[in-house]
Formats: structure tokens, C-alpha cells, sequence
């Protein structure tokens, strides 16, 4: 076997990240050898994780993590890289791109059921975005948009920004909502129907729904508060839809009048698998956006 050296990030205590050697390997069957080009930072499971601010080992369950929880541990799911060899029945070619949930690392082996294909025409840097398209995605079928639905999306980083993009495709109103002046120029792209400041969200639902309130409130923001907002903007048997990871802060709400008496539900949304019945038809594969939301019209 041939053995090479790799640099590999680690998180040796809260808030505390270090480069290590990390021997690599030859793939093995249904492995692949793949060397990074690309690799993103989770702002929610990865951060808190990386904060110390994780509860649980079972947040960090990919088989692909090293180390032990809480630390020393190799954690990280978005890599975006290119194959250098491939191990026998491994599925993907010498030189393809793909998309690995794989720790950050230069160079590493990885079994193919955690890699995915990334779409002809599609750039590596764009295709690096993969999974937090996922999120959004996975968040709307959990909780879809109908038509003519009014839908609200708080918090507009990366994952709010896909999932407004997503139920703009449906929804009749859309109402972006977001603290700082940059993401709300940001998404003005997205045309949405306003573009507003937590403070102003509930005046702006209340007169572009007749009064009605949202059918749909998609909470991505990452701030525990945003869900008594939510909570505020809902009407009556409307669905909050939180696809936000708070860790262990804790999520304090008022659930009168609005939770109550308006019979709201809230539905927690986990990319780690396919909800609301669709598992006999989706899987992670079938959902993964590269071949699910291809470039063409």
C-alpha cells in the first residue's frame, strides 16, 4: 500500500482549530481517492461543534469524523474535490468532480455512499454549495409551498437564501426577513415581495396577506429569538418550518396568545434524512440538488 501525507483540520478544544498530518492511503473497493479543491464551512452543526456548543455525539455521526466528542475531532461535511484514483466498483471516474461529506483535508480516501456526482456544466466553486442547497431543499419537502401560499423566510445567509429561492417558484407572497442591511440587498434578488428587518416583519405579513399571516414561516436564521417572531407572523393552522440548528442554546418562547390560539404547528427540518412520508420514493441521492435542480430551463 501506498502511504502519503495529507493536512487535515481538526478541533483540538472549543474554539481552538489546528492543521494535522493525516496519513492517506489507496482506496480500497468502493473507495476513492480525492483531492480537495473546495471546502465550506457549516455554519450551524459544524460551528457549534467547533464553539463547544454541541449536546450530543450523535450530531457528529458521520462515519467519515475522527476523533472523539467533544474534541479532539476531525468534523466537517463539505469538500468539493476532484478524483485521483479510484478503488475497483467505486462508481466515479479518474478526474471527475465530486462532492464528498468529508472533514477538511487536502487529500483523503472516502467510501463512495458519501460521495455524489456534481452535474455537467456546473462550476467546482458553485458546486461547493451543494449540501446547504440540500438543506433548503430537504426543508421544503418536508413543509412545501403551495401555490398561491404566503411564505416567510427568516434569516438570509446561504441556507435562507436557497430555501427563498426555492419557494418563490410557488408561492403567491414572499417576505424576506433579516437583521443586516447587506443580506437584505443581497436578496433583493431573489424577488421577493418585501425585504424586511425582524422589526418590521410582522406589519409587512399582516398587510401583504390580507391579515391572514404566513401559511408557511421557513425559520434559517440561527438565532433562537427569530422563532418567537415566527411564532408572531403565522396565521391560523400555519406551519413554522425550523431548519436552523441551535445547538445548546436554549429556544425560550412565549406560546400565548399566537401558538395557541391560532393552532399552529412547528416541524423541524434534518437534511440527515427524507421526511413527511417520501422515503419509499427519496433518497439522499434522488435529493441531492446537482442532479435534482439541473441548469436546465
Amino acid at each position: 500500500m501506498t502511504v502519503a501525507a495529507a493536512r487535515g483540520l481538526w478541533f483540538a478544544s472549543a474554539r481552538s482549530a489546528e492543521l494535522r498530518s493525516e496519513a492517506v492511503g489507496d482506496p480500497q473497493e468502493g473507495e476513492v481517492l480525492v483531492r480537495a479543491l473546495y471546502s465550506l464551512v457549516s455554519a450551524g452543526t459544524e460551528m457549534n461543534v467547533y464553539r463547544g456548543e454541541a449536546v450530543s455525539a450523535l450530531e457528529v455521526g458521520l462515519p467519515t469524523r475522527k476523533g472523539q466528542f467533544p474534541f479532539p475531532i476531525q468534523f466537517g461535511y463539505q469538500v468539493l474535490g476532484r478524483v485521483e484514483v479510484a478503488g475497483t466498483n467505486a462508481r466515479y471516474a479518474e478526474g471527475g468532480l465530486v462532492f464528498c461529506q468529508h472533514p477538511h483535508q487536502d487529500r483523503f480516501v472516502i467510501a463512495t455512499d458519501f460521495v455524489y456526482p456534481v452535474v455537467a456544466g456546473l462550476s467546482p466553486r458553485a458546486a461547493a454549495f451543494s449540501n446547504l442547497c440540500n438543506v433548503a431543499l430537504n426543508c421544503h419537502l418536508d413543509v412545501p409551498v403551495r401555490l398561491g401560499d404566503c411564505c416567510v423566510v427568516s434569516g438570509l445567509g446561504v441556507i435562507g437564501t436557497f430555501a427563498a429561492h426555492l419557494a418563490r417558484k410557488t408561492a403567491a407572497t414572499l417576505v424576506l426577513v433579516d437583521p443586516l442591511p447587506a443580506r437584505r440587498r443581497f436578496a433583493q434578488s431573489v424577488g421577493a415581495d418585501a425585504v424586511v428587518s425582524p422589526d418590521e416583519a410582522v406589519a409587512a405579513v399582516e398587510e401583504l396577506s390580507d391579515g391572514r399571516g404566513a401559511d408557511v414561516y421557513i425559520e434559517a436564521s440561527g438565532a433562537p429569538e427569530a422563532l418567537q417572531t415566527a411564532l408572531a407572523c403565522t396565521g391560523v393552522e400555519g406551519t413554522v418550518a425550523v431548519i436552523s440548528y441551535y445547538g445548546s442554546r436554549p429556544a425560550q418562547l412565549t406560546l400565548s396568545p399566537e401558538f395557541h390560539l391560532r393552532r399552529q404547528r412547528i416541524v423541524s427540518s434534518m437534511v440527515g434524512m427524507v421526511g413527511s412520508g417520501l422515503q419509499p420514493r427519496w433518497d439522499k441521492r434522488r435529493g441531492w440538488p446537482p442532479r435534482c435542480t439541473s441548469s436546465r430551463k
